[in-house]
């Protein structure tokens, strides 16, 4: 085993596969906000939307102060979400397919922020992530529980 296998960090995947699938849905979630006509579905959106995207920012950022570079892989189901999030589906068409296909991914990152074996300056960036992730299921809900009761 070489110096590097012996120092790169255990959680270095997890913070990979975080900062991959923000990037991936804040495109998708742009691209329908792009699409919607509904004003306070598109605001929720793009509010979301650009959360993800600084979300990749910012663990891509920490995997490179860390040493490492992001490693590109592919996200189960990602090329669906994007082609049924920018299309012209109507929103509840879209909100009923998402409902249909929840949680997509899971990552246990509320998890890793006790765990000691993270450094804490990690650990505190899970558990702002954490914490705004909660809020933007929260919103996210909100905005589709309207859209599907403007449905019927």
């Amino acid at each position: 085993m070489d110096s590097e296998e012996m120092t790169r960090p255990d959680y270095l995947p997890l913070l990979n596969t975080i900062a991959i699938h923000e990037r991936n849905a804040g495109v998708s979630l742009r691209a329908w906000a792009d699409e919607t006509p509904n004003r306070e579905l598109r605001a929720c959106l793009s509010l979301v939307a650009a959360r993800e995207t600084s979300h990749y920012e910012v663990f891509k950022r920490r995997i490179e102060e860390l040493g490492y570079a992001l490693e590109e892989e592919e996200e189960p189901g990602d090329e669906e979400r994007l082609r049924v999030r920018g299309s012209g589906m109507s929103d509840a068409e879209k909100v009923r397919w998402l409902r249909s296909r929840q949680p997509v991914i899971m990552v246990d990152y509320r998890a890793a922020v006790s765990d000691e074996g993270i450094d804490s300056l990690t650990r505190s960036l899970l558990g702002w992530f954490a914490d705004e992730e909660a809020d933007s299921s929260k919103r996210l809900a909100e905005a589709y529980g309207r859209v599907e009761a403007q449905a019927r």
